[in-house]
Parts: structure tokens; sequence; C-alpha cells
């Protein structure tokens, strides 16, 4: 029997990690923290898109973020 959507999305995001992993060791990717300024620009347009937003969406975005952190929470407990 073939894999369910579900695992079949969490082995592509787990070969996604690992072509990353690799790239990061042979040095083809640099990972490094965002600047003073690039962190206070990202803010900026991050603050813009979300006045863009309805409360509709404002409900949905919340709900997912939710969703995600409970989530994260029980594979780390």
């Amino acid at each position: 029997m073939g894999m369910t959507p579900r695992e079949r999305a969490v082995t592509v995001r787990q070969a996604k990690l690992e072509h990353i992993r690799e790239q990061v060791s042979s040095g083809d990717l640099v990972i490094r923290e965002m600047t003073e300024i690039e962190r206070e620009a990202w803010a900026r347009q991050h603050a813009a898109a979300e006045a863009k937003l309805t409360p509709a969406e404002r409900t949905r975005r919340a709900a997912a973020l939710k969703a995600r952190r409970s989530a994260k929470g029980a594979r780390a407990g």
C-alpha cells in the first residue's frame, strides 16, 4: 500500500532538510544571522503585510500558528 499524503510530505521535507545539511557541510550554503538593519526592515515589511489582512485572515492565521505550535510541542514532549 502507498504512503499517505502526510507521510509523503514528511518524507519530502526530510529529504529537503538533508539536502540543506549537505550544502551547509560542503560550504555551498551559508546560514547566517540577520543583521540589525535586516531585522528592522523585515519587521517593517511584516507589519505592513499584517495591516493588510482582513479580520477573517487574521483569525485563520492565528489558528494555524496555534496548531503549528501545539504540534511542535507534542513532537518535542
